[in-house]
């Protein structure tokens, strides 16, 4: 309908009126199937005038969509249209799933990029019932598109994210625990460093995470038990050499030993966090966070020691947003809307932090989702003590690195709560004078800025802070996080899920995450001798191919048929 060639749009046109009067007119006429104000005839005839009416020109935008506009009008004029043919065809009954399961199939093998996007518009208008191998096909096709991540793929791959999207939202939701590989494919791509792909994953994630209960034990011992490893049992497949397809693309030359190995699983929140770091992603990174706001399954989401510090310390500079007197004044408004959200998530984290018999620091997490709190300055006076208290300075390094990262790359209207919340904290923490030239430097930039007044009571409490250390040694192993010996990994953790790094968020081809690479993972790169973006490449990779090598289904043809237009795709 949108061809450029006349003819192909013409008999398109006349195949498409065709077949609503021979099926939808026809039948109406031999059945006489009416309802009181003959509206079914009515709408068939109204269809059949519209289509007639766009002869001889394109009844929408010949357009693909791309990884920054994934959303489509022409998509949305697809969809009405096929809603319209299915009621007008109301009497067959199971048009919705054979269509869709002929629109998935299109999507999924078709040699045109552009009729295959159109397929996935086609089925996600249709929303037919979910199958298990529906699911791990398009996550099969997922990991194809990630062998060659130019931008016209990178587009299609928007597409195939937007479909399961769908899918789950059309799942019934005590079921999606019988889809791990939709968990587990949500974490392999968060390793991306491709932001608005990043952030439909995680649009994806939300949408998995919330038909989940972590209540209870079954779920998480349901994930880790389908958790991407390395040592697989061949027994479990009919075709040992499957085993290895999804990992490394039979037309690729295979990775180097040192590269073929799943990395050790730190948890799903350190991927969230690094969402944080760009002005594209960090709303739905909060959305996520917010949504695994639960004080279970540490063995998913993130080490039991630090993973409440590091999500109070993801959340608070949002938190602290939240309290200037526009958000806290008004009625049903977006701002009113966030404020009630903000003290939902502060209820959840008094819960956690009750769990975890942190009770003072739970009781000011209660009172801020009571209202009571009702300042920046006086949420970070009492939460401020107790974070050093608990966790510093031990794991400071930690919690200092994400902040001084936020503060360097994340969105500015941060900036001024994230001087407020260093200072607060280094008034209660002793801070390591090799610790403080990062910080330093990152800081001082802000001077010469509006912010020149939070900034320098920033770089005083530093050196307060740094004079009243005492007692301790440079090299004591307790004052290193992570077993970090060096200044910058000191400073700068790595976040990351999976300890081979997923990469920073960069903005490579414009597409990517804003700033360069941590010193902690240029160090990694440089080691393997590839650059960021390319470990962040080759991790999501290897990961959804170790995700897809645990699935029974799909057979090797399958894999060989899907997406062909992928490989021949350059860049423009």
């Amino acid at each position: 309908m949108d061809s450029s060639e006349d003819i192909v749009l013409e008999h398109c046109q006349h195949l498409l009126v065709n077949l609503l009067y021979s099926l939808a007119g026809r039948h109406l006429e031999l059945y006489e199937v009416e309802n009181s104000d003959g509206e079914n005839k009515q709408q068939v005839v109204s269809l059949i005038k519209y289509v007639q009416s766009k002869r001889g020109s394109m009844m929408w935008e010949n357009e693909d969509p791309t990884v920054v506009r994934p959303e489509l009008p022409s998509a949305a004029l697809l969809s009405a249209l096929v809603q319209s043919m299915v009621d007008a065809i109301f009497f067959q009954g199971d048009l919705r799933e054979t269509w869709g399961a002929e629109a998935l199939k299109w999507a999924m093998e078709c040699t045109s990029r552009h009729l295959a996007c159109r397929s996935h518009q086609i089925y996600r208008a249709l929303r037919p019932h979910v199958t298990s191998d529906a699911c791990v096909l398009l996550l099969r096709c997922l990991h194809r598109c990630l062998g060659n991540p130019v931008p016209a793929v990178l587009g299609f791959v928007m597409e195939i994210l937007l479909t399961l999207q769908v899918m789950v939202e059309n799942m019934e939701p005590e079921k999606v625990i019988l889809y791990p590989q939709l968990f587990w494919g949500c974490v392999a791509m968060m390793h991306t460093d491709f932001v608005h792909v990043y952030c439909q994953v995680l649009e994806l994630f939300s949408r998995v995470i919330d038909r989940l209960s972590f209540r209870d034990r079954t779920t998480e011992n349901v994930l880790l038990s389908s958790m991407p490893r390395d040592e697989l049992d061949t027994s479990v497949c009919d075709n040992a050499d499957f085993q290895r397809m999804e990992s490394r693309n039979v037309s690729e030359p295979s990775p180097s030993p040192s590269s073929g190995k799943v990395p050790t699983f730190e948890g799903v929140q350190p991927l969230v966090l690094k969402g944080l770091m760009s002005t594209v992603s960090h709303g739905v990174s909060i959305e996520v966070l917010s949504r695994i706001t639960v004080h279970s399954c540490d063995s998913i989401f993130g080490d039991a020691e630090t993973r409440l510090l590091m999500h109070i310390t993801g959340l608070l500079p949002w938190l602290c947003l939240q309290l200037s007197s526009d958000a806290v004044v008004g009625a049903a408004s977006p701002l009113q809307q966030q404020y009630q959200k903000a003290c939902s998530v502060a209820a959840n984290l008094s819960i956690w932090c009750r769990a975890k018999s942190m009770d003072d620091l739970a009781t000011v997490f209660m009172a801020y989702s009571h209202g009571e709190i009702k300042s920046i300055d006086n949420l970070l006076s009492c939460v401020s003590p107790l974070l050093s208290n608990y966790w510093f300075p031990k794991h400071s390094a930690l919690a200092f690195g994400h902040l001084l990262r936020l503060l360097e790359k994340g969105p500015v209207e941060y900036q001024r709560v994230i001087l407020l919340m260093l200072k607060a904290l280094l008034q209660h923490t002793p801070m390591d004078a090799a610790q403080s030239p990062h910080m330093y430097a990152i800081v001082s930039q802000l001077v010469e800025s509006t912010l020149c007044w939070e900034a320098l009571s920033v770089l005083e409490a530093l050196l307060q802070s740094c004079g009243s250390l005492t007692g301790s040694h440079p090299h004591d192993p307790g004052s290193f996080e992570n077993g970090y010996g060096g200044t910058d990994e000191k400073l700068l953790a790595p976040q990351t899920s999976f300890k081979a790094r997923s990469g920073p968020l960069q903005f490579a081809m414009g597409l990517g995450f804003g700033g360069g690479p941590t010193p902690a993972s240029q160090g990694t790169a440089t080691e393997a001798g590839i650059s960021a973006r390319e470990l962040a490449l080759q991790n999501t990779r290897l990961i959804l191919g170790r995700v897809l090598d645990s699935c029974a289904l799909g057979r090797r043809r399958d894999y060989r048929r899907l997406v062909p237009f992928v490989t021949t795709i350059g860049n423009p």
